[in-house]
């Protein structure tokens, strides 16, 4: 039997434990994390926070990259993206997730919280851990699922005080079938946009009424166009982070483990920073000419209750009962 020289062994040796090396040997780990807000919202910073926590639990082996507003697409590019494999992550809310999953078309429907302790209280339950494990299964995990975000107020170019106010006007929404049924409850009417275009349709008089955070309204300056500040929450839903499932099954379980704690720090750092960030924010537009609306909610929801209904009967969420459950949450 031919024989093969020690120096030969040791070289083949040598390559295969390179082969083998893990994939964050040398070069760390780049993870791409986009979004659609502006560098200073309090989402971007969390995401920042974020970035900083899973460089620092993961000795720099893994770096995420963050892309503000809107740079790798709007919302749903960048959720198709991720299921296509060629972006990471994205961070924002949950109204998008319906595409995929049905039962989040409900994160998108006005008043479906009582109020934001309710949606706390929701956040933990069993009904939205399935809703959770769904979206995984469709290739979406979550990386942040804590983050609280404060209501969706109105911003409008005229006073709103009542859904009365609301019979005609023209108000900028997302392609969501919830924030369409919860207008068009209010005898509005609705127009579909990119939320980068808001600005210029309050200006121009494309619309006349927009619903988002206050940090959302600020970042785009509406309140410059748009000065009534209506301070009714119309909607709750969460902030999150997710990654490609398939991206995540990649990682080392170290590593999947240090996105999930990061993930979970920086949500408890978004719900404390938003809460601040928005009393700092309305004293700010305030001293900017906006005018504060402080309403009762409570007709608002009164004319959501044939509506829901009327959507669960309709299918536009799958499990039967589902906006029963989330009150029944206590």
């Amino acid at each position: 039997m031919r024989q093969i020289p020690l120096r030969r062994l040791a070289a083949a040796f040598a390559l295969t434990l390179i082969g083998a090396a893990p994939a964050f040997a040398g070069d760390p780990i780049v993870l791409r994390l986009g979004n659609i807000t502006d560098p200073q919202h309090t989402e971007t910073k969390a995401q920042d926070y974020f970035a900083k926590l899973v460089s620092e639990k993961t000795n720099g082996e893994i770096q995420v990259r963050v892309f503000s507003g809107g740079q790798l697409g709007d919302a749903g590019a960048q959720l198709e993206a991720i299921r296509l494999g060629a972006q990471d992550m994205y961070a924002g809310g949950t109204g998008n997730f319906g595409k995929y999953v049905k039962d989040w078309n409900i994160t998108s429907v006005g008043f479906v919280f009582r109020d934001t302790e309710h949606f706390k209280r929701v956040l933990d339950s069993d009904v939205y851990k399935s809703m959770e494990q769904k979206l995984q299964d469709r290739g979406f995990r979550m990386v942040l699922r804590n983050g609280v975000r404060p209501g969706k107020p109105i911003i409008s170019t005229k006073p709103i005080m009542k859904p009365e106010d609301l019979q005609g006007v023209k108000v900028r929404i997302p392609p969501w079938e919830g924030f369409v049924k919860t207008f068009e409850a209010m005898g509005a009417k609705t127009v579909s946009l990119p939320w980068g275009e808001t600005y210029l349709a309050l200006r121009q008089g494309v619309a006349e009424v927009a619903s988002a955070t206050v940090s959302g309204f600020a970042g785009q300056s509406l309140h410059e166009v748009a000065p009534y500040l209506t301070l009714v929450d119309f909607f709750n839903d969460s902030f999150t982070i997710v990654i490609g499932d398939r991206k995540f099954q990649q990682l080392s379980p170290e590593h999947q483990k240090a996105l999930l704690e990061a993930g979970h720090e920086a949500g408890k750092y978004y719900s404390k920073l938003a809460v601040e960030d928005q009393a700092q924010v309305i004293e700010e537009m305030i001293d900017e000419g906006a005018v504060v609306i402080r309403t009762s909610p409570r007709p608002f929801i009164e004319k959501m209750g044939p509506v829901v209904a009327q959507m669960e009967e309709q299918g536009t969420w799958e499990t039967k009962g589902l906006f029963q459950a989330i009150q029944d949450v206590k």
